[in-house]
């Protein structure tokens, strides 16, 4: 058994490491009446303050009732093992949004789903006062066909980050490089208080990457440009989220989420529409004999094209 594989944490069996960032770990566990669990190991070095561990455990209970959500992974129990500190959750049967998109980049409709699911696991957090701080793709968890999307580290995040600065964050790799284009810039620069629009930007920068299959860097182009046939109007909502100033991105989730379903509604009448028009002018109508295969041509090609353009919008 590798070094870094414990036997057991607390009263659970550890069976296999599912990731690592910096020191903290998480594990797949079985818990004594056999339910498989999912448990993250925090650093040593955050259990040497005992106000912030009797904090750490207060907090983690509260978040027990929130995440009972079904955008949020749910945490079941917390503890600790010598001298550092887990977090006991469901195992969720997925896999991260990160291990996705380093394999494909997700349709629109995919893209979607994971933004709805995304801002429905962020509300209860922000009606609380509650941010996550650090969203990115590698605590986003989806299932296979997308159905089911969980934010993951809520509380555990702002827990870690109130325990060490940025700084020593990032030099003990708890925080990567790569990681840092997904925080608002208030969070990096330390620039006054951080507000639910700080887990907006981070969500803007979540659907830049599934729309174009980039990962984030220094400047974000327009996603209709650098991907073609997408329409312009999804380059307003993404670009809304990643305003550097919070106070011009959407005032909440809850707004983030109405703009994306009014937009998905959006594009999918347009679609229709287009299709239905194709079809009207494929049936012909009381054209002249001798125009009608001419009719017949534009109408068909039309139809193609439309299904085209909806195969690319609402499918993989």
């Amino acid at each position: 058994m590798p070094p870094e594989l414990p036997e057991t944490i607390g009263p659970f069996r550890v069976r296999e490491l599912l990731g690592k960032a910096g020191q903290s770990a998480v594990y797949t566990a079985e818990a004594p009446g056999g339910r498989v669990v999912a448990i993250k190991l925090f650093p040593a070095a955050l259990s040497g303050n005992p106000a912030a561990v009797e904090r750490f455990h207060r907090e983690m209970r509260n978040l027990m009732a929130i995440t009972r959500h079904p955008n949020l992974v749910q945490i079941l129990d917390t503890g600790q093992e010598g001298e550092r500190l887990y977090v006991v959750m469901e195992r969720v049967e997925g896999t991260s949004l990160d291990r996705v998109l380093k394999q494909e980049r997700p349709s629109l409709s995919e893209a979607f789903t994971v933004m709805r699911g995304i801002c429905r696991g962020l509300i209860p957090g922000h009606q609380r006062g509650l941010i996550h701080r650090s969203l990115t793709p590698r605590n986003v968890l989806v299932s296979p066909d997308f159905s089911t999307v969980k934010v993951s580290d809520l509380g555990a995040t702002a827990f870690e980050t109130a325990a060490q600065s940025l700084t020593a964050t990032l030099s003990t790799g708890e925080i990567r490089l790569g990681a840092l284009y997904y925080l608002a810039p208030e969070i990096v620069e330390g620039s006054g208080s951080v507000g639910p629009q700080a887990d907006l930007y981070s969500a803007g920068v979540i659907f830049h990457e599934m729309l174009t299959g980039r990962a984030p860097g220094p400047k974000f182009g327009l996603p209709s440009q650098l991907l073609p046939g997408l329409s312009p109007e999804v380059d307003v909502v993404a670009l809304r989220c990643l305003a550097r100033k919070p106070e011009e991105r959407y005032a909440s989730a809850t707004d983030l989420l109405a703009a994306l379903e009014r937009l998905e509604e959006t594009l999918r009448l347009r679609t229709l529409t287009e299709i239905r028009e194709a079809g009207r002018l494929l049936g012909g109508g009381k054209a002249e004999t001798g125009k009608r295969p001419v009719l017949l041509y534009v109408g068909l090609a039309l139809v193609v094209l439309a299904l085209v353009v909806a195969g690319f919008l609402l499918a993989r």
